[in-house]
C-alpha cells in the first residue's frame, strides 16, 4: 500500500515535468530526426492537383441570319493517324499500329456522332420556325409538286439565313442515318472502319466520313455524271465534245438551265429525269430498272424537291455575301451538290482546285440569275 501511494504522489509530478519539456522532445525518435535534419525527408509530399483544364465546348451554337456558312460540326472532324513504321518493324510493332489505327478511327466516329447530336439540338429552335417536326428529321423542303409555270415558294425558308438553313438540312440528313451507324460501331467497334465501306453512304452520317471515303464517292459520282451526261447528249453529235468537258461552259449551262430548273422537271421525259437524278447524285444509276415507271412516283417528286433546294441555297449565297464569303470545304459541297463534282479531278494543288471550284460556282449563280430574269 505504501508503495501505491508513494506511485501516486509522482504521478502529478511526471505530468508537470512532461508539460515543461519542449515540443520537440515530446515527438517521436523518427519524427525528432526529420524535424532537425537538413536532408530531404523519407516521403516525398502528395503533389498539388494541377487545376481543371477547361473543356471544350460541348453544344453548337445556333448561327445567325447573316452567316453564309454553317457550323464546322456540320463536316467530318480531322482524323489524326499514327505515323507510318520503317520497312524493318516487327510484326509486334506493325500489330500495335493497327490497334492504333483502330483507336484514331473509333475516336473519329464518336467525335462525329457527338457532333450529329449537337447539330440536331442546335437545329431545333430553326426546325420550329419552319414548322418542321422536333422529333422527325425531316429535311426542308418538303415540296414534292411542281407548277409548270411557277417557281415553288420559298417564303419559310427565306426566313433563315443560309448557315441556319444548312444546318437545319445537314443535320437531319445525318440524325436518319445516326441509328443504323451506331449500330454497326456498337458491335464493330474498333472494325468499323472495315465494314463502313460495304454500306457506304447510305448509313454513314456526313461527319463521320473519313478522306478515303468522301474521295472514292467523289470517284464514284464522276463516273455517275458523265455516265449519264454521255447519254443525254448523244443526239446531240455536234455538241458531245463541248458537253462533256468538265469545266466547259455548256456543260453548266445544261445543268442550270435545264435540270436544275422546275419547269423542265415538270415536263421532262421520265429517262431524262433519271439521268438528271443521277447528275445530282439521286440515285445509283441513270438506267435503274423499272425506273421509267417510277419516274413519276418517286425519282420526278424527289428531283422536283432538289431543284427548289438548289434554287433556296442559290439565293442565300447571294444575299449571305456571295461565292467571296465562304470558305473552300462549302464552295466544295455547294459545288458537288450541283453536279460539278468533276470540276477539279485531277488537280494535284488545293489552291488551284478551289480557284476553279470558285470560279465555277461563281459562273453557276450568274447563269441561274440570268435564266431567272428571263422566266419572270
Amino acid at each position: 500500500m505504501a508503495s501505491i501511494t508513494r506511485g501516486q504522489r509522482a504521478l502529478p509530478q511526471l505530468q508537470w515535468s512532461r508539460s515543461n519539456l519542449p515540443q520537440s522532445q515530446l515527438l517521436p525518435f523518427c519524427a525528432r530526426s526529420q524535424l532537425f535534419s537538413t536532408s530531404a525527408p523519407t516521403q516525398s509530399r502528395r503533389p498539388s492537383p494541377s487545376p481543371p483544364q477547361p473543356s471544350p465546348p460541348t453544344t453548337v451554337p445556333t448561327p445567325s441570319k447573316n452567316e453564309i456558312n454553317p457550323p464546322i460540326s456540320t463536316l467530318p472532324a480531322d482524323l489524326t493517324t499514327p505515323s507510318p513504321l520503317p520497312s524493318s518493324a516487327g510484326a509486334a510493332d506493325k500489330l500495335k499500329r493497327y490497334v492504333e489505327f483502330g483507336r484514331a478511327y473509333l475516336t473519329f466516329y464518336k467525335t462525329g456522332l457527338k457532333n450529329v447530336y449537337h447539330n440536331y439540338r442546335a437545329s431545333l429552335p430553326l426546325r420550329k420556325r419552319l414548322s418542321l417536326p422536333a422529333y422527325i428529321p425531316i429535311s426542308p423542303p418538303r415540296t414534292s409538286t411542281y407548277n409548270a409555270h411557277e417557281a415553288p415558294s420559298i417564303r419559310k425558308e427565306s426566313e433563315l439565313g443560309r448557315a441556319q438553313f444548312q444546318l437545319v438540312r445537314r443535320s437531319a440528313k445525318d440524325v436518319r442515318r445516326m441509328i443504323p451507324f451506331t449500330m454497326i460501331l456498337i458491335v464493330c467497334g474498333e472494325f468499323t472502319p472495315l465494314i463502313v465501306p460495304l454500306f457506304g453512304s447510305a448509313i454513314t452520317p456526313a461527319t463521320c466520313r473519313v478522306p478515303s471515303q468522301v474521295e472514292k464517292e467523289r470517284v464514284a459520282a464522276t463516273n455517275r455524271k458523265r455516265a449519264a451526261l454521255d447519254v443525254h447528249i448523244a443526239p446531240l453529235e455536234d455538241k458531245s465534245l463541248a458537253l462533256l468537258k468538265t469545266d466547259g461552259v455548256e456543260q453548266l449551262r445544261l445543268l442550270a438551265t435545264h435540270f436544275a430548273d422546275h419547269a423542265w422537271v415538270a415536263g421532262a421525259d421520265p429517262a431524262s429525269v433519271l439521268r438528271a437524278c443521277a447528275v445530282f447524285g439521286l440515285v445509283n444509276r441513270h438506267d435503274k430498272t423499272a425506273g421509267s415507271l417510277l419516274a413519276g412516283v418517286i425519282y420526278r417528286p424527289r428531283l422536283a424537291r432538289y431543284v427548289e433546294y438548289l434554287a433556296i441555297d442559290d439565293e442565300m449565297i447571294r444575299v449571305g455575301g456571295g461565292v467571296s464569303a465562304m470558305i473552300a470545304a462549302e464552295v466544295r459541297t455547294a459545288v458537288e451538290e450541283r453536279g460539278g463534282v468533276d470540276v477539279s479531278s485531277g488537280t494535284q494543288d488545293h489552291k488551284q482546285a478551289e480557284k476553279l471550284e470558285r470560279r465555277w460556282l461563281e459562273q453557276w449563280l450568274t447563269v441561274r440569275g440570268d435564266s431567272t430574269t428571263k422566266e419572270q
